[in-house]
């Protein structure tokens, strides 16, 4: 989950991974438009993405992505 929620200006997401590899972190809002991805090369453990500046309000989606795992989660950005 990420921490604060709600926040206003950032927020910290924390995942951990079991294996070593690519993982998307995809920020939509809650009519499924895209406000911002996040890709990269990860090693195995645990991994902290602060993420600063989203141009959307309101309930906010957040899916990571590997290619063995999907989680999605709610988060709520306040005015």
């Amino acid at each position: 989950q990420n921490v604060p929620n709600p926040f206003r200006s950032s927020t910290t997401i924390a995942f951990q991974l079991p294996e070593a590899g690519p993982a998307t972190l995809t920020i939509t809002d809650v009519s499924g438009k895209v406000v911002r991805v996040l890709e990269g090369e990860y090693s195995a453990g645990f991994h902290e993405v602060e993420l600063r500046d989203l141009n959307a309000t309101g309930l906010l989606y957040y899916q990571l992505s590997t290619p063995s795992y999907t989680a999605t989660r709610r988060m709520i950005r306040l005015r």
